[in-house]
C-alpha cells in the first residue's frame, strides 16, 4: 500500500527538520573544540575503524572523495592525522590515522557525542526509547537498502 500523499509530506517534512536540528545542535555541541563537524567525524569514524585510505574513509563516511581529501589535509596539517604508505601490500596505498594529539581529540568528540546523545534521550519517556531506537534503526535500515540515485 503507497502511504498517502499527506503522510509523505508529513515524513519527508519531519526527516528534513530532524536533520537540520540535529546537525545544528552537534555542530554547537562541538564547536569549542575548533573543529568542522566533517572534521570531526573524520576523525571518530578513524578512531573507531583505525587506519584507511581516504577512499574507504569517504566510502563510510557517504562523502566525495575530494571532500574526504580536503579534510584530511587540514587535520594532517594540524597535527591530528599522519599520512603512511602501505609498505607491506602495496606501496601505492596511503593510509590515514591518528597521531597521538588526533586520538585524544577524538576521545574528547566521542565524550562530548555520548553526552549529547544521552542529554537527548533522557527527554524521551523511558517507556518510549526502545521504540524510538528501533524506529530509527528501522529508517536507517531502508535508506541504505535504497539505490542513490533519483527515480
Amino acid at each position: 500500500m503507497t502511504p498517502s500523499t499527506s503522510l509523505r509530506s508529513k515524513f519527508g517534512e519531519t526527516l528534513a527538520l530532524l536533520y537540520q536540528r540535529f546537525n545544528a545542535l552537534q555542530r554547537g555541541e562541538k564547536r569549542c573544540f575548533g573543529v568542522t563537524m566533517s572534521q570531526c567525524v573524520t576523525l571518530e569514524l578513524l578512531h573507531r575503524e583505525g587506519p584507511k585510505t581516504v577512499r574507504q574513509t569517504a566510502e563510510s563516511l557517504g562523502l566525495d572523495t575530494s571532500t574526504v581529501t580536503r579534510v584530511v589535509d587540514v587535520l594532517v596539517r594540524d597535527g591530528l592525522l599522519r599520512r603512511a604508505r602501505d609498505e607491506k601490500e602495496d606501496r601505492r596505498r596511503v593510509y590515514v590515522s591518528l597521531t597521538a594529539r588526533g586520538r585524544s581529540m577524538a576521545e574528547k568528540l566521542e565524550k562530548c557525542s555520548d553526552l549529547y546523545t544521552e542529554r537527548i534521550l533522557e527527554r524521551i519517556p523511558a517507556e518510549r526509547r526502545e521504540d524510538v531506537v528501533h524506529a530509527l534503526r528501522v529508517l536507517v535500515d531502508v535508506i541504505d537498502e535504497l539505490p542513490g540515485a533519483c527515480g
